[in-house]
């Protein structure tokens, strides 16, 4: 009896050809039916992109990759690694991620039952330096929660994380509206969590992240989140500022929350918090610290952006 396909691993990459390879092995020494699998790459217009060793690299899995002719972001992409699927679950990995045993095995028994979202266990690699600020990437989202147990759709990252397809078809797909940095794995989740999805941590299904952006470069993403993506996600769905922590902007100008905060925005505030935390990164710095700078520049984008649409013309 021929094995059904059911799992779709789809990969969206951008011009890191020794990563994707690395992603692509790693999935090829799994013990999984490779009648059972596909994986799918696509390079959202990588300037140079050699098919050739991934081809190679994912025997004996089926490989298919897909080409955009110009670059059109993360959200795109992966709806195109979408739509080309033909397993019944789409299992989302990051092009500089490697998996270790039991990844594959690990998501395909979470969709044992209806309407899951599985979320992997994702640490950085042997190679990255183990350091104040990636302890605290390490220990954000589902790393707070114990395996199994349900949690909070806004833990829904596609790093590493599976839905049946026929979910994603219902709801609609990530929305290709966000471009920019950050944004479509938070509307996602929502919506999946409108229609009834349960997210969970398979904490077994586990990778190794091998790319980590230095502070500055981070501080920048999350401005760029705030400036380009926020926007987006709130004109949508109002009801998520609270959950971004802008529900303060809305209250009344002489809420003692909303003055606090905005004392909080002022650069008398953030930057001796921002000096104490570069320095100290070698030796300890409170997770609050680094709350504090990525709500920051979160927030300030956020503000650059309702400033600069209230003072375009109509």
């Amino acid at each position: 009896m021929e094995t059904p396909l059911f799992l779709s691993v789809v990969i969206p990459t951008y011009n890191e050809p020794e990563r994707l390879l690395a992603a692509v092995q790693s999935l090829a020494l799994q013990d999984y039916r490779p009648q059972a699998l596909e994986i799918i790459v696509v390079d959202d217009a990588s300037p140079v992109f050699d098919p050739d060793p991934i081809e190679k690299a994912a025997a004996p899995f089926t490989l298919r990759i897909i080409r955009h002719p110009t670059n059109q972001g993360r959200a795109r992409a992966r709806n195109t690694g979408i739509r080309a699927a033909s397993g019944e679950v789409v299992l989302f990995l990051d092009s500089d991620m490697t998996v270790e045993p039991g990844f594959l095995q690990t998501h395909a028994e979470a969709h044992c039952q209806p309407g899951t979202v599985a979320i992997g266990h994702i640490r950085f690699g042997a190679q990255i330096p183990d350091n104040c600020l990636t302890r605290y990437l390490d220990s954000r989202g589902v790393h707070r929660l114990r395996e199994g147990e349900a949690i909070p759709f806004k833990c829904f990252v596609t790093g590493n994380s599976s839905v049946r397809r026929d979910l994603l078809l219902r709801v609609g797909l990530f929305d290709e509206d966000f471009t920019a940095y950050g944004g479509e794995d938070l509307e996602l989740g929502y919506r999946l969590h409108l229609d009834g999805a349960v997210f969970r941590f398979a904490f077994q299904a586990r990778c190794r992240h091998h790319h980590l952006r230095p502070l500055p470069q981070l501080c920048q993403l999350m401005y760029t989140y705030g400036r380009h993506s926020i926007p987006i996600l709130l004109d949508k769905y109002p009801a998520l500022a609270p959950l971004l922590r802008l529900d303060f902007l809305f209250e009344p100008l002489y809420s003692l929350r909303r003055l606090l905060l905005s004392l909080a925005l002022r650069p008398l505030c953030y930057h001796p918090v921002r000096w104490a935390v570069q320095r100290s990164l070698g030796w300890y710095v409170p997770d609050l610290c680094f709350d504090y700078l990525w709500w920051y520049h979160r927030t300030r984008g956020y503000l650059e952006a309702r400033t600069s649409s209230s003072a375009a013309p109509s």
